[in-house]
């Protein structure tokens, strides 16, 4: 019996004991449920369940060294979370809203229009009232209008600003209907506009997520609920350009259009040792951060998607595929008396009379009267397979919106007059970066690098180049010569073997032929020659002075840019004994004069 009582008691213990937690189960629920509400309630309003974005950022686009050349950073922007709320008639939220247009420097029945057109909408945004700072925000949340609040937003932010737009492009903002049980709601999709935030949007872009959760009447969030889309952010793309070389090369360019008045103009660095694009500079531009100051022309990158007729600065190919023909050898001579001639029908000049000129004197020179008359030893076809061998007419594949292929006839549609114009430099064309890396081709003697401009991407090489003599000698006898005697004298830099040629060419307008007022200023130069680095190729369009050349106008901007770049990378003088003799007779003390390697000149 007593036992049986005592198993009774053990019973009635364990039945407590379960109770309890019951009821303290219970009182867990009754507090969550009510205890918990009673705290939200002090806002006055129903506690809201809702679908809300996360917000991810779109990805980064840096240059080599990893310096910022676009990022998304997170900004104010204000939300309408129903529209309707703002549109009562009441005197009280009349008053509100035309303070909110005052803040937002916006027009009340501007305002009214949106609202109207977005009736009965969640998730509604304002043209003006996205990327707003903190005291602004402050402002509008002072007015305690019902149906907005602030979310973070992301803003792409362009730390180069116009020096590299052109490039880099920008991004514009699709607002998306979507219809949900709650409601229509607007998606906002960030996408790439123009340039490389376009060519490489999937890259780029940043997949939002989706949450629910609990919010306040100022759409606050106080308790998450539950993920239902994981946020992915956009991946980073890192290019091959040098930022400090992209500043120098678009001041330059800059300045020498404004001085000159000149329509346009572009430049190309290329690396030659690895196809490397170091820069890619265009003018006229416009700042990315301030959409205020876009123009169609300032969005043209004409570096890659513009093609020109390259004129003087095609004669070193010329040359080279005379030489590989075997029927023509540098010291060939040919007679360009009086600077004036009729071939074929057509009558050709050169700037002077030159008289009587080497092959290699030709090109140095710069005679167009000569490269006829050398074209017409050789066949068509021998020159056609080397500029096809180079790139021109052929796209580059850089992956950049609209870049052009230029453009090459086949050589069995050269007639006699096509032939004299292919000679000097017309009647095909090609992009300043096409340009750039057939000059690429005869710093390295033959051997093609395809240029790239992402950094982690395999780029193509050739094992080896049927013209490599015929590039060689152009390259270290020819090219040189043309800077230290012919045309290209005003690229010449102390301390450095340079090698370049010049080009002016006719703009050509399509119903009235070739322009003879109006002309484009080229250089396209090779630094250090001995052991070459940089291709720099310069391009003026439309240069209103007296002087309208590649000489006067373009290889001074090559001069400056190649010299600032040629210290920020560091690269040794090839000339040094003559750079050096300059040097000391600028130092004073030159007993405590010790010839160091260049440092990198601050250029910002």
């Amino acid at each position: 019996m007593i036992n049986y009582i005592k198993k009774i008691r053990r019973i009635d213990i364990i039945a407590f004991f379960v109770l309890l937690v019951i009821f303290i189960i219970l009182l867990r629920s009754f507090n969550l449920q009510y205890t918990e509400y009673s705290r939200y309630s002090d806002f006055k309003e129903k506690i809201e369940i809702k679908h809300y974005p996360i917000k991810m950022s779109r990805g980064s686009i840096v240059d080599r060294n990893n310096n910022v050349l676009a990022e998304s950073i997170q900004k104010n922007s204000l939300i309408i979370s129903d529209t309707s709320s703002l549109l009562k008639d009441s005197n009280n939220t009349k008053e509100k809203v035309k303070k909110l247009c005052v803040i937002l420097d916006m027009d009340y029945l501007a305002l009214k229009k949106i609202l109207k057109r977005r009736n009965n909408t969640q998730y509604t945004r304002l043209p003006k009232g996205r990327y707003l700072p903190s005291e602004t925000k402050e402002k509008i949340l002072a007015l305690d209008i019902e149906g907005i609040y602030f979310e973070k937003e992301f803003k792409r932010y362009y730390p180069e600003g116009e020096a590299i737009a052109p490039l880099i492009g920008m991004t514009k903002i699709e607002s998306v209907k979507i219809k949900k049980n709650s409601g229509t709601l607007f998606k906002d999709i960030i996408s790439g506009q123009m340039g490389l935030e376009r060519s490489f949007n999937e890259t780029l872009k940043e997949e939002d997520g989706e949450k629910i959760v609990m919010l306040d009447k100022n759409r606050k969030i106080v308790n998450q609920l539950r993920i239902l889309t994981t946020p992915k952010e956009g991946k980073k793309l890192t290019l091959t350009i040098d930022k400090r070389l992209q500043y120098v090369a678009y001041r330059e360019l800059k300045k020498q259009a404004l001085k000159v008045n000149a329509k346009s103009g572009s430049v190309v660095i290329l690396d030659t040792t690895n196809g490397d694009i170091l820069a890619v500079a265009s003018y006229p531009s416009y700042d990315p951060n301030n959409r205020g100051t876009y123009t169609n022309a300032g969005e043209r990158n004409r570096a890659i998607i513009d093609s020109l007729e390259p004129a003087s600065t095609i004669k070193p190919f010329l040359l080279t595929a005379a030489l590989h023909s075997e029927k023509v050898k540098l010291n060939y001579k040919y007679n360009t008396s009086p600077g004036r001639r009729k071939i074929d029908g057509k009558e050709y000049t050169d700037t002077k009379n030159n008289g009587i000129l080497t092959a290699e004197g030709i090109v140095v020179k710069s005679s167009n009267i000569g490269s006829i008359m050398m074209m017409k030893k050789f066949d068509n076809k021998i020159y056609y397979d080397l500029l096809e061998y180079v790139g021109i007419g052929e796209i580059i594949g850089i992956n950049f919106p609209s870049e052009t292929e230029g453009k090459l006839d086949h050589y069995t549609d050269w007639r006699k007059l096509k032939q004299n114009s292919h000679a000097i430099g017309y009647a095909f064309k090609a992009s300043p970066l096409q340009l750039a890396k057939a000059y690429s081709v005869i710093a390295n003697e033959g051997l093609v690098i395809n240029p790239r401009i992402e950094k982690d991407k395999i780029t193509y090489k050739n094992k080896q180049s049927k013209y490599k003599n015929s590039f060689s000698k152009v390259k270290n006898i020819v090219l040189q010569k043309v800077i230290e005697d012919g045309t290209g004298k005003k690229a010449k830099i102390d301390g450095y073997t340079v090698g370049g040629k010049t080009g002016t060419g006719r703009l050509h307008i399509k119903k009235e032929g070739y322009d003879s007022k109006n002309h484009i200023a080229l250089f396209a130069g090779i630094v250090p020659l001995s052991l070459p680095k940089l291709v720099i190729i310069v391009v003026i369009d439309q240069p209103q002075t007296k002087t309208h050349g590649g000489s006067d106008i373009a290889a001074p901007v090559f001069n400056k840019i190649a010299t600032d770049s040629l210290r920020i990378l560091n690269v040794s003088p090839d000339n040094i004994s003559d750079y050096q003799k300059n040097v000391l007779n600028n130092i004073e003390n030159k007993k405590n004069y010790t010839l160091k390697t260049l440092e990198v000149p601050y250029v910002f």
